[in-house]
């Protein structure tokens, strides 16, 4: 399961690490818009400058928190399974972390400017994403970002995960979800590399 987990973040890892230089209190989110190859060969170009706290959405094994937190950011993962929590503390003991569920999260409205939900909603049943957005929705402050990514496919088809049942998202249901959350939709990236299930990005601000 742990192997499966860390898999999940490897590609976007790189891509941070490749691509963003060390801010204090800034997070530049990569261009969704731009490939892997592209991303690669223009370091820092296009990048969307976050200011103030940032929530790691489903923060899993927590490298995801930890790399934000390293990179000077004011990060905080939360994630619905305890063990996760215990674990990411212990590996990251100078990251923030705490447990608690995206349908209901244990925070203040307007709390963060930025959410990062890295394939954390992909267990979700439909009902369960509106929740969820709605939930992003309450949290961020006024013109906060959220980057989501998803597996791509027709929308509401579950397939078999590692981990647990999955759901597939379309282009035009995540960004549907995300409007009717109050999102506007900045910019879609979708992927298919062979041998891989194919994958969306999107990032969406609030007005």
């Amino acid at each position: 399961m742990w192997i499966v987990l860390v898999h999940r973040y490897c590609v976007a890892l790189e891509l941070i690490r490749i691509n963003l230089p060390r801010h204090g209190g800034r997070l530049p989110f990569p261009d969704p818009t731009r490939s892997e190859s592209e991303v690669s060969t223009k370091q820092g170009s296009g990048p969307m400058n976050i200011h103030g706290p940032l929530l790691d959405a489903g923060s899993g094994p927590g490298h995801w928190t930890e790399l934000l937190r390293s990179l000077g950011c004011d990060v905080t993962g939360l994630d619905i399974v305890p063990e996760f929590v215990d674990s990411a503390r212990q590996r990251f003991p100078l990251a923030t972390f705490e447990t608690g569920n995206l349908l209901d999260m244990p925070f203040e409205s307007s709390r963060f400017d930025g959410i990062l939900a890295w394939y954390s909603l992909i267990h979700m049943t439909p009902k369960e994403r509106r929740a969820a957005l709605r939930e992003f929705s309450r949290v961020l402050k006024p013109k906060g970002t959220l980057l989501i990514g998803a597996f791509l496919g027709q929308q509401g088809v579950s397939f078999n995960h590692a981990i647990a049942e999955a759901f597939y998202w379309s282009e035009a249901g995540l960004v549907t979800y995300l409007e009717s959350a109050g999102f506007q939709v900045s910019s879609v990236d979708t992927r298919d590399s062979e041998g891989r299930r194919p994958h969306i990005s999107v990032l969406a601000r609030l007005p």
